[in-house]
């Protein structure tokens, strides 16, 4: 054995060095990075999701009629505002106000189910454009934060209507 090759044992090159800090602080600040990306990612995918299920329940109301058709507060399995697109009756509207307002928690369920909010809850206002409300459907049960909103535009009566959906 020669004298070199026993004064190289146990050193380390200096790019061994400088290359596995390199590595260490880049894998570190990934991890940092990824944790740091999750959360607010993952809120705004539940914001999405709850904006998707607001705007379809706006669709349901201001341009479906409902099943079945003359549906009523005892006998509905989907909620339909409309006696045509973006054209709302009134006497749909009196109903939905009734299942809103109703005590029975079982009701109150299907309705929630009829919207596919199994999970979540809402709100639906209907107010004439110079802010007189025409009814506020709160339904009982679980509480809403209003963390999505959806407003839409229809007719009742031959008069524009603001239609608002929160969805929480």
């Amino acid at each position: 054995m020669s004298v070199y090759s026993k004064m190289m044992k146990g050193q380390v090159n200096i790019h061994f060095i400088i290359s596995t800090v390199l590595f260490v602080s880049l894998s570190i600040y990934l991890v940092y990075l990824i944790i740091d990306f999750y959360p607010t990612h993952s809120k705004n995918i539940k914001s999405d999701i709850l904006y998707s299920k607001a705007y379809s329940i706006s669709e349901f109301l201001i341009k479906d009629k409902g099943y079945p058709e003359n549906w009523n507060e005892n006998n509905f399995e989907r909620i339909g505002l409309a006696s045509e697109p973006y054209s709302l009756n009134s006497t749909k509207i009196n109903e939905f106000e009734k299942i809103c307002n109703s005590k029975n928690l079982t009701k109150i369920q299907k309705l929630r189910d009829s919207f596919g909010l199994e999970n979540n809850n809402f709100i639906v206002e209907i107010n004439y454009l110079n802010n007189t409300n025409v009814m506020k459907c709160e339904p009982a049960g679980r509480k809403i934060g209003k963390e999505v909103e959806i407003k839409r535009i229809a007719t009742l009566n031959k008069n524009f209507v603001e239609v608002i959906v929160y969805v929480g």
